[in-house]
């Protein structure tokens, strides 16, 4: 007797688990496992923001009577240490990125608790990211400090339009109270900053002359700052944001009347 299910988990341990419990199947010596991955886990954010979960198809085979013993040794077995060294290899992968001592090594900024808890979280994250890269961190104003990233791998932390930068500085800003922390690369914001001025002109002059209202792409509040500005220039138009951050987008309307 065979029974087979598809089952959505981050790892085949977790998937034969799910699988027993809707199944309403316990191992014993006489079940066999088989688990084929179709669809593989992928993290989301290099891993920060959790696991996607992947696919495995599930079968769960009972052995005839009279092979019990005989089958017992060949291929359960086996097959319970291969679980064994899959989960132990995950532990030890695990174990890797649990190091924090190697983070107050890399701190070369002044001695303060603030910038030393900024240093250490940025750090784990670009283990964990596994990118080459570099950082300093300077503090501009009061509880406001500067994260400036230079290297090879500038490119995967700004991400498309700067979309990976922006997920980043929130994520930060929301583990670390008491201060305001802002991410740059190489000047990145700096020619971001000129690209939204241009971008808030071009659709106010569009909403200006066609009256339809426009709404921008989802921005983090410095962003959406700047376009308020801009747009506020042009006194027969309103704007406002809606939705909740980190998806809070600007609204630009011609004004009634």
């Amino acid at each position: 007797m065979e029974k087979t299910i598809e089952i959505k988990a981050i790892d085949k341990e977790k998937a034969l688990k799910r699988a027993l419990n809707i199944l309403g199947v316990e191992l014993t010596d006489n079940e066999t496992v088989d688990i084929v991955e179709k669809v593989a886990p992928h993290k989301k954010f290099f891993g920060l923001l959790g696991t996607e979960p992947g696919i495995y198809e599930v079968s769960i085979k009972t052995k005839q009577e009279e092979k019990k013993e005989v089958k017992e040794h060949k291929e359960h077995k086996p097959h319970v240490h291969k679980f064994e060294k899959e989960k132990t290899e995950k532990h030890v992968k695990t174990e890797k990125f649990e190091k924090p001592e190697k983070v107050e090594k890399t701190e070369k900024v002044d001695h303060s608790e603030q910038e030393k808890e900024i240093s250490e979280k940025v750090a784990f994250f670009v283990e964990k990211m596994k990118l080459d890269i570099k950082y300093k961190i300077k503090r501009v104003k009061e509880r406001v400090y500067v994260v400036e990233f230079f290297g090879k791998d500038n490119a995967l932390i700004i991400g498309q339009k700067g979309k990976t930068l922006n997920s980043f500085e929130y994520l930060l800003n929301s583990m670390i109270k008491n201060c305001r922390i802002e991410i740059d690369v190489e000047r990145f914001k700096e020619k971001r900053n000129e690209t939204l001025r241009i971008l808030a002109k071009r659709m106010a002059e569009k909403v200006s002359k066609y009256g339809k209202t426009v709404r921008l792409n989802a921005m983090p509040p410095r962003e959406r700052k700047i376009i308020h500005e801009v747009v506020n220039k042009y006194p027969d138009l309103d704007t406002y944001s809606e939705g909740r951050d980190p998806k809070r987008y600007i609204v630009i309307k011609k004004k009634r009347g």
